[in-house]
């Protein structure tokens, strides 16, 4: 009896363990198959650019860390969808992560081969990986399936295209992202800035953009941006665009949009110009009451312009056109509705 009770808990264990190449692999709820935790290293130094690509067959998540030390690190486990643990220990052996040095660079590569054993079917190969890259790198990412987590600080990190999730911070000079329905958090970037999505929300948080104008591309999703100094350029369909605490600098800032509202408030404004412009919605634009600027505003023929809370002086005054100077008239804003829409521009008081 003894030996039968035994014998039935080896099974079980053998059931919910197994191994693969020498990895254990053990079983997860809703047929999902893992290793436990590997982890692979290469020499890498400040100023170096790290490539990660993955196989067009693999999905997960990868984790992106800045960290003070020399040298890259990568911990990842490998996990499949799979109808068995003899199922799963094939595709996980067709799994591989590697991490190998060149010149001024790293890469680090997620592998299966094409096409996998699972492609086509509800089955499925992942990774879900952990790097640590030194401070000071650049990252190049190629993984199309990934959700995307990005803390720096770092020098660079360029996603060239995405089907994931992107959340990334501390970006000292180069920003490049782009996905596609799924939503981009971005915080604590400077340098040059691009990032793109489509149908989900775009969010930024204390952006620095003083070189050159960051670029927003969104459709079908809102634009946020919180904390802005510097020159941008956004364009939007079918989504809001909101600029909060917004402070231009540099080159002149365009926001561009369709058949949503665009709203700015602008805390400070010693330069530059602003072109905001519209089809089918309002723009609503605050301004310090004490703003110097020139003012060009146009409207369709249903449109209407309204300006309150700042001293304010008309120099043309048409149907559906108003130029206006406050103070000395020492920056240029200009605003533009075509079809249905109205201008607001709003004085606010300073602390």
């Amino acid at each position: 009896m003894r030996r039968q009770v035994f014998g039935v808990i080896s099974a079980i264990l053998l059931l919910a363990v197994a191994s693969a190449a020498g990895q254990e692999i053990r079983q997860l709820p809703n047929g999902i198959y893992s290793t436990d935790t590997l982890t692979a290293a290469v020499a890498a130094g400040d100023g170096t650019t790290i490539y990660v690509k993955s196989a067009i067959n693999l999905a997960g998540s990868l984790t992106v860390k800045g960290v003070a030390a020399d040298g890259l690190k990568v911990a990842f486990v490998k996990q499949a969808k799979a109808a068995s643990m003899s199922q799963a220990i094939d595709f996980i052996d067709l799994v591989a992560v590697t991490a190998y040095e060149g010149p001024n660079s790293a890469y680090v590569e997620f592998r299966a081969p094409n096409p996998a054993p699972w492609s086509g079917t509800d089955y499925s190969g992942r990774i879900e990986a952990v790097l640590l890259a030194p401070e000071g790198a650049s990252v190049e990412i190629d993984a199309y399936y990934y959700d995307v987590s990005v803390e720096g600080p770092l020098a660079g990190l360029v996603i060239p295209e995405s089907l994931g999730q992107l959340d990334i911070s501390d970006i000292t000079e180069n920003l490049e992202v782009a996905t596609a329905n799924r939503r981009i958090n971005l915080e604590n970037i400077s340098g040059r800035i691009s990032a793109a999505t489509s149908n989900s929300a775009l969010s930024a948080r204390t952006i620095k953009c003083l070189q050159s104008q960051a670029r927003f591309r969104n459709e079908g999703g809102d634009i946020q941006i919180i904390d802005f100094e510097g020159a941008i350029n956004a364009k939007n369909d079918f989504g809001r665009i909101t600029i909060e605490d917004f402070r231009p600098r540099g080159q002149s800032s365009f926001i561009r949009n369709s058949s949503a509202p665009i709203m700015i408030e602008i805390s400070d404004m010693a330069e530059g110009q602003l072109v905001v412009s519209n089809r089918h919605e309002d723009i609503d634009i605050s301004i310090p009451d004490t703003l110097s600027a020139y003012f060009s505003l146009t409207v369709g023929d249903n449109g209407v312009i309204e300006t309150s809370g700042f001293p304010v002086r008309s120099e043309l005054v048409e149907r559906n056109r108003l130029n206006l100077i406050s103070g000395d008239g020492k920056v240029d804003i200009n605003g533009s509705v075509r079809g249905e829409g109205n201008i607001y521009i709003r004085g606010t008081r300073g602390d």
